[in-house]
């Protein structure tokens, strides 16, 4: 059976596999569905989005060969392989893609993929940081990273501070609910959060935006 996958933000088709996409089989890290090419025929309508590296456990770090969807631009899929002809698998990120369109009103899609549910509990969020900005603002939220400026410089660490106690404003939390962990460039930050769900912390961060 065919089944046509619709980028949740747009009605842009993005994928068209032969098997029912929602029995495709899970990865256990994030939850993104596994296509397998050899298996199945993939017609792809996508853009390259450039490689990023991902912290994955204690030391471990994952390389991601990233297409956005050509229709609005959405994080949609991954590949380890950097030739995609040579790539046997095609990872479609959980949320996504979906095979009915979201509703327009932001708070109904689906949580991105820059804001992951973690075992225990937890909740990473992926930042990218702009320090030395005129004030502390969450100025976009989309599929890769939540972008934050702060005033103070990176150096000795003044940054991070404002970004924590700026977070868990916007957040509700104490510092004692939050962890900082370096990305994967000097810009990007990991955001380990408690006692939010994936959805509470999207939810929050949207209200916070300021363009």
């Amino acid at each position: 059976m065919d089944l046509t996958l619709i980028c949740s933000s747009t009605i842009a088709s993005t994928a068209v596999p032969t098997s029912l996409f929602q029995k495709m089989p899970k990865r256990k890290t994030d939850k993104a569905y596994v296509l397998d090419k050899k298996k199945h025929l993939a017609r792809l309508n996508i853009s390259e989005a450039g490689k990023v590296l991902l912290k994955r456990g204690e030391g471990k770090l994952e390389k991601q060969f990233r297409m956005n969807c050509i229709g609005c631009g959405l994080f949609v899929c991954y590949r380890a392989e950097e030739d995609l002809e040579a790539a046997s698998f095609i990872y479609a990120v959980d949320g996504a893609l979906s095979t009915v369109a979201a509703e327009t009103n932001p708070q109904d899609a689906p949580v991105p993929p820059c804001i992951s549910q973690l075992e225990g509990g937890l909740v990473q969020v992926a930042i990218e940081v702009e320090d030395r900005a005129q004030r502390s603002a969450i100025t976009r939220v989309n599929a890769d990273d939540v972008r934050v400026t702060v005033a103070a410089p990176a150096a000795r660490g003044e940054a991070n501070n404002e970004l924590l106690e700026f977070m868990g404003k916007v957040l509700g939390l104490r510092l004692s609910q939050m962890t900082l962990q370096r990305g994967w460039n000097n810009k990007s930050k990991l955001l380990v959060v408690e006692d939010l769900s994936a959805r509470q912390v999207y939810e929050k961060l949207l209200e916070a935006v300021q363009p």
